[in-house]
């Protein structure tokens, strides 16, 4: 009874099946339990000591009535509420400054696309900033803390996330701070820019801003999803970071992949980040600082579902509350801290469930993969040395050799059970390599954008898969070829260690010459790895030392003594005639060594009444069993273990599986949107496969003995899953298809334009209309552009544009759709002049310079393309006559295209233009190009605006009107529509 019971008590502790499937399947369930719990935004508190979240969620449903774009009314009212919210504060407090920055103008060369790299851009904000005086007047001046969002949005959306949530956030820290006894020590200057969704033409313009000098650190708020909760997207070193330890933020969420994503170039989105850590080369230092976005469901941005209603039910009060909180905690430490201040070096950052922030430096990181390097292999060799020394001095005091014989099959496979014991973790590390390659590419070729609507179901079907496919490979060839559980535990824990190792190898080689920090899981993966490893080799050296017989099955022997077969064998048998060989003498030669015979012989009185056998094990050792019958707890006491593998299972998957689990979930709520963008499948499907595959590698030690019962449960949810997916429509009302939206409108060339050789080629009827929409080929084309009445029996082109576009389809057709550019002096003609849209007069100066008037019709931005390159341009009232911006200077091969905006309307711009004159006598030829203007306003997204003031789209009221359910429009450009004309001079 007592021995029952204390075999009962030791039965979870033993290395089998039960307990091991037990404790794995508890590890991985708590650890995707709490990730994805913590995954979802928090619930608001009910202290918010000091902030208003009643009056931010007011002003956020003020400023996303309608679409608000640069060049809209809209966007004039926008402007006008956040006056009016910033005005009490700063007439009530001195130390509050407002800025209604009507003046600062800027010239300078952005970055273009792949057809053209750059382009010039004339800007002129509107920008307002509020200034916050510091308390403590021994700071220097220029250390102050920048606090930026852009109030405007995308022609197509309200903006609620881009940028609604940021704008009201600071709202907020300026009600907070303004009070007396919240000032900080360091002066804030909160900056709403105007013009960011355009080309971050605002933050061009701030550098303009005699406050642009104050300030050494910025957080920058943004959205570029809609709701959630916000992430540090990137920070420009580790200073900056700190702020975000602050115990004012409840639920930190930083991951420094998505920095590194921007930094190799698989995200190529901007913002003002970019703007402020850059600064004005030799006139203003770029700043330190962070930028903190929303980033979660990617399939409404840009849309009309950027909206309050868009984030669901109760969940925008708990967004906006999550970035408020996070910019407060991180902002006060900023400004009050001196921690956040110091050297330009680069961090490491991720959060462990949203509750506790990790920060470390990249430098840090290096040194530490260096030691494990060289540290980690030198100690994993003594302690196998050791346990070889350990073994080998067991064996020699054993008796050598042994009587029996074995069949041939019996010696291949105790020959194969040894050489597959130590390969088949690498089998099994190619099988699931070999089945994640095979899932991706059956994605891509079946449904290729089903993450797009069902993330979750893919990464559940990547994630079974990896199971089965590390997993099952080692169950399998445990059952044909057995070999010890411990030792086959031991010999895959040192393949993995170096597997781990060969990673960190390639992750210090990254940070070295790459600057990546993502690859801090790698580091956390080998040290968990030379830990398990570790604890093997000594759980191997002290079972030798301590039994050789078992130690040998818990060392470096994998081989495994056939019980059942030898069984049978009727030799060295208790009871039986033992005849020696007569002695012979050989000439003086030593007697021969000849073993004796064994044979049969009738029972007698002293024969037992169970047939026993007295046998060899490979060490030499003998001992005795009773005819056909094993003794199965002696066998398994051979292999057993008690406790060592529960350690070794509690370092080798959590820490890792959670790292990587977090890196999933981010990658799948960054990525699984993307391809309506134009991005590759092949992109989001592989890093989905690649990471879900790693979860499930620190498992591999332990794999051989989970129950082959979990294996089968894994399979059915795995075939399911696949299903599913595979044969599921993409796109959901949640999850929605985009559609790019744009008409282009051809306008006659007016005379003032035209040389009279170049006008005869011009071919009417003007004005043209041809609405462009841009889509995933076989949706855009086949299920939404057929449903539309203006291309029915229109000529309809498609094309793709590997270059701009990628992976998108362009389809184009003449349509009767014309659009009308708005304002008191609209034309209602249903075949408008081109002086209804725009006035464009081209005068040549010279051989090398020519001067172009260009103003459209209720509009605030215009356009030129050129054919050839231009090496210069100034724009007549430009600040500082036209000259650029220090550090955004023209490049040697110049610009083909101009963008011009202004802050009034019906603006004409005079626009001085040169180009380098050859020596061919090319400068002579005729001075080619187009002049275009840019509306984005339309009826639907305009109403409760001011009547009349905006135009009218017809061509989008048709996109929208006819969309399938399970899509949304977008704009493609800053215009929805651009009404253009050529000129020759």
């Amino acid at each position: 009874m007592a021995r029952s019971i204390s075999s009962w008590l030791a039965a979870p502790f033993r290395f089998t099946p039960v307990p091991v499937t037990v404790l794995t399947v508890a590890v991985y369930a708590a650890i995707f339990a709490l990730v994805l719990t913590a995954d979802k935004v928090s619930k608001v508190p009910k202290k918010m000591r000091g902030l208003n979240l009643d009056q931010a969620y007011e002003d956020l449903h003020r400023i996303t009535t309608r679409p608000h774009p640069y060049i809209s009314h809209a966007n004039d009212d926008v402007r006008l509420y956040l006056l009016s919210r910033l005005e009490p504060n700063a007439s009530k407090y001195a130390h509050v400054h407002l800025s209604d920055d009507l003046i600062s103008n800027a010239s300078y060369i952005a970055p273009g696309n792949y057809v053209q790299p750059y382009r010039g851009v004339y800007f002129e904000g509107t920008n307002i900033l509020v200034k916050i005086d510091g308390t403590d007047s021994s700071l220097s001046s220029s250390d102050g803390v920048l606090f930026s969002a852009h109030y405007d949005s995308v022609s197509t959306a309200p903006g609620a996330t881009d940028d609604g949530m940021g704008v009201v956030t600071l709202l907020s820290l300026v009600d907070y701070l303004s009070a007396p006894e919240r000032r900080p020590r360091r002066t804030a200057i909160f900056f709403f820019n105007n013009g960011e969704e355009d080309g971050l033409h605002g933050a061009y313009a701030f550098w303009k801003h005699p406050w642009s000098n104050l300030t050494s650190s910025f957080i920058n708020l943004e959205g570029a999803a809609s709701g959630g909760q916000p992430l540090v997207f990137r920070s420009t070193s580790l200073a900056p970071m700190r702020s975000f330890l602050s115990h004012e933020i409840s639920h930190p969420h930083a991951e420094v992949t998505s920095a590194d994503a921007y930094t190799s170039g698989v995200v190529r989105s901007y913002t003002d980040y970019e703007v402020f850590e850059r600064g004005l080369r030799g006139k203003v230092p770029g700043m330190q600082g962070i930028d903190f976005a929303f980033y979660k469901n990617r399939a409404y941005y840009h849309t009309p579902m950027d909206s309050i209603p868009g984030m669901g039910y109760r969940e925008a009060r708990k967004s906006l509350w999550a970035m408020m909180e996070g910019t407060r905690g991180a902002g006060l430490s900023l400004l009050n801290d001196d921690n956040t201040r110091g050297e330009d070096e680069k961090g490491v950052y991720f959060d462990l469930f949203k509750y506790k922030l990790v920060l470390f430096s990249l430098n840090s990181l290096y040194v530490t993969n260096i030691v494990f390097l060289a540290m980690g292999p030198v100690v994993i060799l003594a302690l196998l040395g050791w346990v070889i020394v350990a073994s080998n001095k067991a064996s020699s005091s054993q008796t050598e050799g042994s009587n029996m014989t074995r069949e041939g099959w019996a010696k291949a496979k105790k020959f194969l059970t040894a050489v597959m014991g130590w390969g088949r973790f690498w089998l099994a590390l190619a099988v699931g390599i070999i089945a994640q390659v095979g899932l991706v590419i059956g994605f891509v070729k079946i449904n290729p954008y089903v993450v797009h609507s069902r993330p979750h179901l893919v990464l559940l079907a990547c994630m079974t898969l990896s199971y089965l496919a590390i997993v099952l490979p080692l169950q399998i060839l445990q059952t044909l070829l057995p070999s010890a559980p411990v030792s086959q535990k031991l010999a895959v824990s040192l393949e993995l260690y170096f597997l781990t190792w060969i990673f960190l190898l390639v992750s210090t080689i990254a940070i070295q010459k790459r600057h990546i920090g993502g690859v801090y899981w790698v580091t956390a993966w080998n040290i968990s790895a030379w830990i398990v490893c570790g604890i093997s080799l000594v759980e191997g050296a002290v079972r030798e030392l301590k039994d050789p017989e078992t130690g040998k099955k818990a060392g470096l022997d994998l081989t495994v003594e056939d019980e059942q077969e030898e069984a049978s064998n009727r030799r060295f048998v208790r009871g039986v005639l033992y005849e020696a060989p007569e002695p012979q003498d050989t000439d003086g030669a030593e007697a021969s060594e000849e073993h004796g015979e064994v044979v049969d012989t009738e029972p007698t009185e002293i024969t037992p009444l169970m047939h026993q056998h007295r046998r060899r094990s490979s060490s030499g050792r003998e001992y005795v069993t009773v005819n056909g019958v094993v003794d199965q707890a002696a066998l398994e006491a051979k292999y057993e273990e008690f406790g060592w593998w529960i350690l070794q299972l509690l370092v080798s998957v959590p820490l890792t599986a959670l790292l990587l689990f977090q890196v999933v979930l981010l990658l799948l709520h960054a990525l699984s949107n993307t391809m309506v963008d134009g991005s590759s499948p092949w992109t989001v499907y592989e890093g989905l496969a690649a990471c879900s595959l790693l979860i499930f590698v620190p498992i591999i030690p332990f794999a051989h003995r989970l129950h082959s019962w979990l294996t089968i449960t894994v399979a059915v949810i795995f075939a399911l899953s696949l299903t599913i997916s595979w044969t599921a429509f993409p796109f959901t009302q949640e999850r929605p298809f985009k559609v790019y939206f744009q008409q282009s409108i051809e306008l006659e060339p007016p005379s003032t334009a035209l040389a009279r050789v170049y006008a005869s080629s011009a071919i009417g009827p003007f004005p043209r209309a041809v609405t462009v929409l841009t889509g995933l080929p076989g949706f855009v084309n086949e299920r939404v552009i057929p449903e539309l009445p203006s291309s029915w029996g229109k000529d309809l082109s498609c094309s793709e544009d590997p270059v701009v576009r990628p992976n998108l389809l362009t389809c184009r057709w003449e349509g009767a759709l014309l659009a009308n550019p708005g304002g008191p002096s609209s034309s209602s003609s249903s075949s408008p002049a081109t002086e209804d849209w725009l006035d464009l007069a081209v005068t040549r100066v010279n051989a090398s310079a020519a001067r172009v008037s260009l103003g459209g019709r209720n509009t605030r931005a215009c356009r030129l393309y050129f054919d050839r390159p231009i090496a210069h341009f100034a724009v007549r009232g430009a600040a500082d006559g036209g000259a650029l911006l220090p550090g955004y200077a023209m490049p040697p091969e110049g610009v083909r295209e101009l963008r011009l905006w202004s802050r009034t309307w019906d603006r004409v711009f005079e626009v001085e233009l040169w180009w380098e004159e050859a020596e061919d006598g090319y400068g002579e030829a005729p001075f080619e190009g187009r002049a275009a203007c840019e509306w984005a306003e339309y009826a639907s997204g305009a109403a409760g605006g001011v009547a009349g003031a905006g135009g009218r789209i017809p061509a989008l009221e048709e996109v929208k009107m006819f969309l399938p359910v399970w899509a949304l429009p977008t704009k493609t450009a800053d215009g929805l529509v651009e009404a253009w004309t050529k000129f020759s001079v």
